[in-house]
């Protein structure tokens, strides 16, 4: 007789994710791009991909519809969609991203999907991982493909049934019993102040989920790194520093806007949850700038947001999602409604993530490097994302906002200035 599957209510922080992806239509999507970097046949990445299926229960997972949504972990290997795809030419990520974003998963029947793409000599060239955003992040995505590259690597395969992991609880509960506390809304909203206005206001049926990506060297990810330590802030402060000034070329933006920014609340747990578990273990923090702050100066500015992001560590000030248990769905279908609809402004900042270096949260890896990943932005809560990590090959800058609500040639504009100063900053000019 087989054990009963995993299962569990949803947290706050997923109900809302899950309502929100649904009334958008793919709205809250992670979409990753992994670049095969040895070469690999499909049936060898099959067997992984079905060891992974196995080892962990968020793949597993659907959504059961009741008075509170559940995480049921029943789904076979075999019922998630594979598409495999031959490469004539160079892939264009760009335009990849833009077509898979609308490609929406139907949580009650499984959380990700797969876009394998092969070379002319039959390897796999390129893999792209669609899910959730309420079972995965940019940390477990880089945990999940080093736990693959682990499998593909060793000479004897294991034989035996492969173990799982346990279902963790949601990251809220661990959150409020570690004694954080969050709004008393289900997701934050700028109070007051400058609202970054929406170019072209667009229903979630006219809304283009959007991605672009840059890479550098890590070695000035280390001078980077550098400079943040000599002036006493730490990176990602300084990352959302960049992200803040480097707005004043959108004209929608008048005033150095609000950041959120991501943090990994794996850490912030008592017990801390354990590296080898993946799940969606983001949580975000509100930056906010005084009205007076129009200073270009990036480490007077990524000062105000180091103290900011202290007081949130320090329980001083709370996160920007609900973290209470006693959530109803009505509330939160009813703010993800709210959210997902036509705006003229957008709700939040700037999104900011530094999910960090690779080589530390997921080792070196031989077979895979992700290449890009960006959740599709279909919501219109941020104006923009900005994702940044590194790995032993290249650090990356993923920037993902949604046309028309802004335009192609403002990104483009936005884009070029966070890399110049970026740059400006490591050949230790002052910005």
């Amino acid at each position: 007789m087989s054990p009963e599957p995993f299962s569990r209510e949803l947290g706050p922080q997923e109900a809302l994710f899950i309502e929100m992806n649904r009334l958008s239509r793919g709205g809250l999507q992670f979409v990753s791009f992994i670049k095969v970097c040895e070469p690999l046949q499909m049936v060898s990445l099959r067997e992984g991909l079905t060891y992974l299926h196995k080892r962990h229960p968020f793949l597993r997972a659907r959504v059961k519809r009741g008075e509170r949504l559940r995480w049921v972990c029943d789904v076979d290997f075999v019922d998630v969609p594979i598409e495999v795809t031959l490469i004539v030419d160079q892939l264009d990520l760009e335009k990849e991203f833009k077509e898979l974003a609308e490609t929406f998963i139907e949580t009650e029947e499984h959380v990700y999907r797969l876009r394998v793409y092969t070379n002319k000599q039959g390897f796999v060239d390129w893999i792209c991982f669609i899910n959730i955003h309420a079972i995965l992040d940019g940390r477990s995505l880089m945990t999940l493909f080093s736990d693959l590259d682990k499998f593909l690597c060793l000479h004897e395969k294991p034989r035996h049934e492969v173990k799982s992991l346990p279902l963790l609880n949601s990251i809220a509960s661990q959150l409020e019993a570690s004694g954080y506390c969050g709004e008393k809304k289900f997701e934050h909203q700028i109070e007051g102040g400058s609202r970054w206005a929406v170019e072209k206001k667009a229903s979630v049926a006219d809304r283009r989920a959007c991605a672009k990506s840059y890479l550098i060297s890590p070695k000035k990810i280390e001078r980077l790194a550098g400079l943040a330590k000599k002036n006493q802030v730490k990176l990602t402060a300084l990352y959302c520093a960049v992200a803040s000034v480097a707005a004043r070329v959108i004209s929608a933006c008048r005033n150095l806007p609000e950041v959120i920014f991501t943090m990994d609340a794996r850490l912030l747990c008592n017990p801390i949850i354990p590296s080898d578990h993946v799940g969606s273990f983001s949580e975000t923090a509100s930056l906010k700038l005084p009205p007076n702050a129009t200073s270009s100066d990036i480490f007077e500015v990524a000062k105000l947001l180091n103290n900011e992001i202290n007081l949130v560590l320090l329980k001083q000030k709370p996160m920007t999602k609900s973290l209470r248990s006693d959530y109803s769905m009505e509330e939160v279908t009813r703010m993800a409604a709210e959210i997902t609809a036509p705006k003229e402004y957008f709700p939040a900042g700037i999104l900011v993530s530094n999910v960090g270096n690779m080589r530390l949260l997921a080792n070196e890896m031989r077979y895979f490097e992700i290449r890009k990943g960006m959740i599709s932005l279909k919501t219109a809560i941020n104006p923009l994302m900005i994702i940044n990590y590194t790995t032993y090959r290249n650090s990356a800058f993923v920037f993902g906002y949604c046309e028309p609500l802004i335009s192609e040639d403002s990104i483009s504009a936005y884009i070029d200035e966070y890399i110049s100063i970026i740059n400006r900053l490591i050949s230790n000019v002052k910005c």
